[in-house]
């Protein structure tokens, strides 16, 4: 991967990261619900479009910014999906992924500041 790919890649995994840090959020108080409004429904049909059709390997944000925050996404994800109702470890894993994607979207943040 050459610098400039690797830049298209890194901006590409900051934009994923900063949407997932809304939608995640979003998809885990929707799926929570037992009746949902016409708008809410469609809400989360968009939702389960963007991540089921995500394919990143996980290692790519280990590989590009030093993180987990894929894997993170996809585990997240997963969980809301196959169970409904929360768990002390889906509990976590939610928590985990809530601080990373914080801490990476500051840093990027403040390199922007620069």
């Amino acid at each position: 991967m050459n610098i400039r790919e690797r830049i298209n890649a890194v901006y590409v995994m900051q934009r994923f990261v900063r949407m997932s840090r809304v939608l995640l959020p979003t998809f885990l108080d929707l799926s929570s619900k037992k009746d949902l409004s016409i708008s809410e429904e469609i809400k989360m049909q968009g939702i389960r479009k963007v991540y089921d059709n995500f394919n990143a390997n996980p290692v790519a944000s280990s590989y590009l910014i030093d993180s987990n925050i894929l894997g993170l996404i996809q585990n997240v994800y997963r969980r809301v999906v196959s169970q409904k109702g929360q768990n002390p470890e889906s509990f976590h894993e939610y928590n985990e992924f809530i601080r990373e994607s914080d801490r990476l979207i500051a840093i990027w943040d403040k390199q922007l500041m620069n």
